[in-house]
């Protein structure tokens, strides 16, 4: 079984501020290691549940914000910016399951740090 996760960072639990999710605010580091501990619970489960693979997809901002060095090691990850999919990079008709963690409401839609974000390319295939 091929596993595919995105993970954003404004939905993981423990975030709540715009201070937690910007690069240099005083919260943010701690919300990298909650963005961490989020994916490695997942890739866990993922592997437990009996999966061969797991790709996950760094996509909150700048796309560079999982601690590398305390990711899940079975995992392969893509990160940094521009992806040509942005927050479904990487995946495939190949994958069995797809996750999409710490996702956030739309912009004027309840929900903790609701927005929406342009997407910045397009796709024609």
């Amino acid at each position: 079984m091929r596993v595919y996760i995105s993970i954003d960072m404004e939905g993981v639990g423990g975030i709540a501020t715009m201070d937690q999710i910007v690069r240099g605010g005083h919260g943010y580091p701690r919300s990298q290691r909650l963005m961490t501990g989020e994916a490695n619970a997942a890739i866990e489960g993922a592997f437990e549940a009996g999966a061969d693979s797991v790709l996950i997809n760094d996509s909150h901002g700048t796309m560079d914000n999982l601690l590398h060095d305390e990711l899940d090691p079975r995992a392969r990850l893509i990160f940094g910016s521009p992806k040509l999919d942005c927050m479904a990079e990487g995946i495939s008709a190949e994958h069995d399951v797809a996750m999409f963690l710490g996702y956030h409401a739309a912009a004027g839609s309840p929900g903790v740090l609701a927005h929406t974000s342009p997407r910045t390319s397009t796709r024609y295939d």
